[in-house]
């Protein structure tokens, strides 16, 4: 796990986390990954599979907007945490996004606003001393994301040997292809082909939707009714080229 520029205590707060979703696995010291026991998350894991969309970009997504919501009540009072930010002037594009949607409560919204008040303020003063706001530290979520979705990725990594976990991502969504090609890097033997071979079955129903979407809006079969899959099939083709 990288350490960069994070606080103390982040890491092992966000990870035994997850919201609930995943959580640690069991002894390191488990030589083959179909003998690794299953942890106290995997059936959570298994209705995160059901879900139509990529199980590695929801856990990650859910993941950094459950971490903020709690950050901005509980490490308010963290020099640490203040300073990152003043070094950063708050986190970038996308995880601002994600700042936006932790604000689940009034106790959090009190949080962003006092911690963006101290941030703009900083940048008010250094447009009138220097007219530039110097930005000296990258975002401090980026990384924290990074070792997220490693995280993630291991997860459905470590269980592709396992038959019950094979029944389950056969009938799923799949992970996007950014994800798809994470995972299989870490895949031998068996657990690669399984992997790859479900997939090429996913992109071939993807296709398939597609292209009964495409000549169903030709006049000449606008009388054939749409599934509700084909419906959204050009969502579902979004994400699973760009994740979500």
């Amino acid at each position: 796990m990288r350490t960069g520029n994070r606080l103390p205590g982040w890491e092992q707060r966000l990870m035994d986390g997850l919201l609930g979703l995943v959580s640690r696995l069991g002894d390191s010291s488990d030589t083959e990954r179909k003998e690794r026991p299953k942890f106290v998350g995997y059936h959570d894991l298994l209705r995160v599979l059901e879900m139509p969309q990529c199980p590695v970009c929801f856990i990650v997504r859910r993941s950094l907007e459950g971490f903020l919501s709690v950050a901005f009540i509980q490490e308010l009072t963290a020099s640490e945490f203040r300073e990152l930010l003043r070094r950063s002037l708050g986190y970038c594009r996308q995880h601002s996004e994600h700042v936006r949607t932790a604000a689940r409560n009034k106790l959090t919204e009190m949080g962003i606003a006092i911690v963006y008040e101290d941030i703009l303020a900083l940048a008010q003063h250094h447009m009138q001393t220097r007219r530039t706001v110097p930005v000296v530290a990258h975002c401090p979520l980026c990384p924290i994301q990074q070792d997220v979705e490693a995280y993630a990725m291991q997860l459905i990594a470590d269980y592709c040997n396992d038959r019950e976990f094979q029944d389950h991502y056969e009938t799923a969504s799949g992970v996007c292809l950014i994800h798809y090609h994470g995972i299989l890097k870490q895949l031998e033997g068996d657990a690669r082909k399984f992997f790859h071979a479900s997939h090429m079955r996913k992109l071939d129903i993807r296709l398939g939707q597609l292209r009964e979407f495409i000549r169903k809006h030709d006049y000449r079969f606008a009388n054939e009714k749409m599934t509700d899959q084909e419906a959204t099939c050009w969502k579902s083709a979004v994400w699973f080229l760009a994740g979500d």
